[in-house]
């Protein structure tokens, strides 16, 4: 476990979220760690069909998803196997989580089922923190990131990860607006530094 895995969400390429996902990568490079960023959108992820073959009780090991090797969700979560951190750049679209990336999320019923199952491939996963930039348009709204918050602490919590406090900010919207606002950057770098060196105390 030696790098941190950036997981840039927008479904629009060079806006506030990969910028934020690179500020979060610098701030890693910057407190000595190895930072990968994997944009979302470049991975081919089919929907969950809801079929219930993870959940079988002959269905042990890695291979539990009937999708398994047709598409690339795996090369995402081998990430959340192997990475010292995860951390996630994403915005709010009406109040939640974008689609890609929830897509994605509900492919990971395979890896809460092993875990129910107490599977030692996953279950001894060593304990680790996730953490997450959201970024809303909006400027309001007292539940504005609360779905998001949800989502990813039980999304993470399969990988035996707790999800720190996410850094929020609102009324992001446009292409320059966090370039734009004083102060934001430099939170965000600061961010993934402090993410990295927590991971690294932790292991120890």
């Amino acid at each position: 476990m030696d790098h941190a895995a950036i997981f840039a969400c927008s479904h629009r390429g060079g806006g506030n979220s990969d910028h934020a996902a690179e500020l979060l990568a610098e701030g890693v490079r910057e407190a000595g760690g190895e930072a990968e960023v994997l944009y979302v959108r470049n991975f081919e992820v089919i929907p969950c069909l809801a079929c219930g073959y993870c959940d079988a009780p002959e269905r042990t090991g890695r291979e539990r998803c009937v999708l398994g090797p047709t598409d690339q969700a795996w090369d995402l979560f081998a990430h959340c196997l192997s990475a010292r951190t995860i951390l996630f750049a994403s915005p709010i679209y009406f109040y939640h989580l974008p689609s890609r990336l929830k897509t994605w999320i509900d492919r990971g019923q395979q890896f809460w089922r092993a875990r129910l199952d107490n599977e030692p491939w996953i279950a001894d996963l060593p304990e680790r923190t996730a953490h997450a930039v959201l970024l809303a348009g909006q400027p309001s709204g007292e539940k504005l990131f609360e779905g998001a918050r949800l989502t990813l602490k039980y999304f993470v919590h399969n990988f035996n990860m707790t999800l720190a406090d996410p850094l929020v900010f609102r009324g992001v919207d446009t292409r320059s607006d966090l370039r734009a606002k004083g102060g934001f950057e430099a939170r965000i770098v600061e961010h993934g530094a402090t993410a990295w060196k927590t991971a690294t105390d932790r292991a120890g």
